[in-house]
């Protein structure tokens, strides 16, 4: 039951900008589940079969352009390339720290409030024009560390990345398609990285629809959301689950 559970924290959280892994390490004290980071891992990479539903046109669309080597779709592969280097430097030079990251709740209870400020000044950006192909190499850059950053638990990935594309000018639009498209690497090599470690049990495959078909809903969610500029909306939340997270659980 722990495993379903954990599984539709994930599948929620993984997308709405209040941080999956800061709600993993969170419920699995109140479950007295324990850190399994190994599990996560398979939780991510439900996510991933997810999001890759979610923005499928978007993923054919940068296929067919890769293999015809259409120019006009090149840049924009090289782009979100760009933007998954920093998480991945980060997951491999700081992977230690990281763990010990997952084991420390009063932690992620303060990093609760770095994503409550990005929620909070996100909805402050109104006037972006710049559309999903003239996003710049520094743009992608960026958001790509912001995306790094959001390794930590806590912070939330989507939110990071959401809040550095409109702070760049990004149509709301396609900050969420940019914001989705960059996560895929990310996401699933999370999952594949930690995947060798475990054997998998009937209760973590039913986990894992779990987090399947919450993220589904969760990506429908934070789209209309996000459009209607309601971001703090989960910064509100995630003030209120910082509080809780350090008062009562820490």
């Amino acid at each position: 039951m722990n495993e379903i559970i954990l599984g539709i924290v994930q599948g929620f959280a993984e997308f709405l900008p209040i941080s999956s892994s800061g709600h993993l390490v969170v419920f699995s004290n109140i479950l007295n589940a324990g850190q399994n980071v190994s599990f996560f891992a398979v939780l991510h990479l439900a996510t991933f079969l997810a999001v890759l539903l979610f923005v499928f046109s978007d993923v054919v669309y940068l296929l067919k352009g890769l293999f015809t080597l259409d120019k006009r779709v090149l840049p924009l592969i090289g782009k979100l390339l760009l933007s998954t280097i920093p998480a991945v430097l980060t997951a491999f030079f700081l992977n230690d720290f990281i763990n010990e990251a997952f084991s420390s709740v009063k932690l992620v209870g303060g990093l609760f409030l770095v994503t409550a400020l990005f929620m909070f000044f996100s909805d402050f950006f109104r006037t972006n024009k710049k559309s999903l192909d003239k996003i710049t190499w520094i743009d992608a850059l960026m958001i790509g560390i912001f995306q790094a950053i959001a390794i930590l638990p806590g912070i939330s990935r989507s939110g990071a990345t959401l809040f550095a594309a409109l702070f760049l000018g990004v149509k709301r639009e396609d900050a969420v398609r940019y914001s989705f498209l960059m996560s895929l690497p990310v996401t699933f090599g999370a999952g594949v990285m930690e995947l060798s470690k475990i054997s998998i049990t009937p209760a973590q495959i039913f986990g894992a629809l779990a987090a399947f078909i919450a993220g589904l809903a969760g990506l429908f969610l934070v789209k209309k959301l996000v459009l209607k500029g309601h971001l703090k909306i989960f910064g509100i939340y995630c003030v209120i689950i910082s509080i809780i997270t350090l008062v009562f659980i820490s």
